[in-house]
């Protein structure tokens, strides 16, 4: 898949220019210097993410910035799932107050500058919680805790990411903090707010169970992997909420233990519960 995600980011970058230039004269305001944007293979869904550079050789990362490409400003329906995805402008908002409020708590990356149609955060030189797996399954139990931590923190401060999955989770280099990214869904307004938040939880279990993420430590100590999700998520858990469509978890629902602790810790999981619209 490698040549083509170069030839799209390179066509990317071509439809971009004048969005660039625009972009790297604003940041070099902010800068007080020359900046360059420099196109990564980071795709953000349907924007384009460059690393923000100072013009000499060897400057360093000035900032991580999401440009959205013209002509993907149409929405996605996603049926089932209890998701919107937002157009251009809405996105770059809904994103920029999600850094607002968790970068204070240091949950997120500091937003540096938004535009119409852009925003920069400090770039953060840390791996995707997904590419440690990819090399290293079994480091999920070390891991897993601080990220459940920092999903009950950020709910605490009233956000919901609806597209929480090992890819939009930056992990530090000693493991004891992350950096959560990419908020580009809003959840269906029908959708209460427990729900939302069983939601991230419960599509986070779904990514870790990937082949290639952490399913082969899950699938071998699957009681040790509900154990962690028990202790982490709220204390008074959920009440007794209705049941949560199961094809929106299906890899939680495969394994029976994973499935019949989830359930006791988040309500019960049918594939005929309701879908939100």
């Amino acid at each position: 898949m490698f040549p083509l995600r170069h030839l799209n980011a390179w066509i990317d970058h071509q439809r971009l220019a004048e969005r660039r230039r625009h972009i790297e004269c604003q940041l070099g305001v902010i800068f007080k210097q020359p900046v360059s944007l420099r196109p990564t293979l980071a795709g953000g869904g349907f924007d384009r993410i460059y690393l923000a550079h100072g013009c000499t050789r060897h400057s360093k990362i000035l900032a991580s910035v999401r440009v959205n490409v013209p002509g993907r400003d149409r929405t996605v329906t996603e049926p089932h799932l209890p998701r919107i995805s937002l157009p251009a402008e809405q996105r770059i908002r809904r994103e920029a107050r999600a850094y607002q409020q968790l970068s204070p708590i240091g949950l997120a990356p500091p937003l540096i500058a938004q535009g119409e149609y852009f925003l920069a955060n400090r770039w953060l030189a840390w791996p995707r919680f997904a590419d440690i797996l990819r090399s290293h399954g079994h480091l999920v139990w070390d891991i897993l805790p601080v990220v459940l931590d920092a999903i009950r923190e950020m709910h605490e401060h009233g956000v919901v990411h609806a597209d929480l999955n090992c890819g939009n989770l930056l992990i530090a280099p000693d493991f004891q903090s992350v950096a959560i990214i990419d908020f580009e869904f809003k959840m269906s307004c029908s959708m209460i707010r427990f729900d939302q938040q069983r939601f991230d939880y419960l599509r986070l279990a779904h990514s870790l169970l990937k082949p290639r993420r952490g399913r082969e430590a899950a699938f071998q100590q699957p009681q040790r992997f509900v154990d962690v999700f028990a202790r982490h998520v709220p204390e008074a858990g959920f009440g007794i909420p209705e049941a949560l469509n199961a094809s929106w978890f299906d890899r939680v629902v495969e394994h029976n233990v994973i499935r019949e602790g989830f359930e006791e810790i988040f309500g019960v999981l049918d594939r005929d519960a309701k879908v939100f619209a």
